[in-house]
């Protein structure tokens, strides 16, 4: 996660960049599912359906029947259409899952959507090892099954075993390598969807001019410390902490926030000039959520409110 892009993107960058076209499909991935399903639908239907085939030809061949063009084509066909509609499917399949649209072209007219930093080395890089790791597996197979390869001559019977296997040694490289590519890729959109904070600024300015985002600004909208009596501060975070002797007996945790959030809180509770104190230990426990601060810390709690002058906690 880059330093100088420390703000998660917002509903609205989200959206621009799903209008742009911009997503993090990956091809490979929809390759290697109709490949998985290709093989799986092999072994289920060549069997039965390559034998059709062979006793068409066979009874063709003793003259016991006559093999028409018609019955060629059909035997064949109800060996491949079962395979490519299987194929077909699976690859659908993998790219609505990746994008939940069956067409989502790329658009450069869109304003203000974000954009993917072109990175080729990094791609020819990536290919490259790809095409290492399947000349890898294709080399290992043949070492592997060289002496079976060698009795094919006198056992043609075993030939379907091999190419099966070969077609399995292949799709689980493929599959690996397109799992790899795809979370790839969603670490680049991750990356190129988070803000900087000129971009945050601009944002939250368009977002508050458009009604479609308000309900959408709701949970990032800047945390009020009002009631705040305390801010802790601990390494890149930061708890407000409110508590009242009448009002609010039992101390509780309004606001949290981590690197660019605990900035922010930082500032708010100098402006509201509420009191700062560095626990990066107590800090560090109280972050994980809002509400109420856990009994056991409430001596600690009562103890830095005290050397800060508030009223110490009972």
């Amino acid at each position: 996660m880059a330093d100088d892009r420390p703000f998660p993107p917002s509903p609205r960058r989200v959206a621009l960049a799903r209008r742009a076209g911009l997503t993090a499909t990956s091809p490979l991935l929809v390759g290697g599912a109709a490949c998985a399903a290709l093989l799986v639908a092999m072994i289920y239907l060549v069997r039965a359906a390559g034998s059709r085939l062979a006793a068409a030809i066979a009874a063709a061949c003793d003259g016991r029947a006559v093999l028409s063009p018609a019955a060629l084509v059909s035997t064949t066909l109800s060996l491949a259409l079962p395979l490519l509609a299987a194929g077909a499917l699976a690859a659908l399949a993998a790219h609505l899952a990746q994008t939940r649209s069956v067409w989502l072209p790329r658009r450069h007219d869109i304003p203000g959507a974000p954009s993917l930093p072109a990175s080729r080395v990094r791609r020819t890089a990536f290919e490259l090892a790809a095409a290492g790791i399947i000349g890898a597996v294709t080399f290992a197979w043949l070492w592997l099954l060289a002496p079976r390869i060698a009795r094919l001559v006198i056992s043609p019977l075993a030939a379907g075993a091999l190419v099966a296997s070969a077609l399995t040694a292949f799709t689980i490289t493929w599959l690996a390598i397109a799992t790899l590519d795809a979370l790839l890729r969603h670490a680049a959109l991750a990356r190129a969807l988070r803000m900087t904070p000129a971009e945050k600024r601009e944002d939250e300015r368009l977002a508050g001019i458009d009604p479609r985002w308000k309900r959408h600004r709701a949970p990032t909208r800047t945390p009020s410390l009002a009631a705040a009596r305390l801010l802790l501060l601990g390494d890149d975070v930061a708890v407000a902490i409110a508590w009242h002797p009448r009002r609010r007996p039992i101390p509780e945790r309004i606001a949290t926030g981590r690197r660019a959030r605990a900035t922010q809180l930082l500032g708010l509770a100098r402006r509201h000039r509420i009191a700062i104190h560095r626990d990066a230990r107590l800090a560090e426990a109280l972050a994980s959520s809002t509400g109420r601060v856990p009994e056991e810390h409430w001596p600690r709690l009562a103890e830095i409110m005290g050397t800060v002058g508030s009223t110490v906690l009972g």
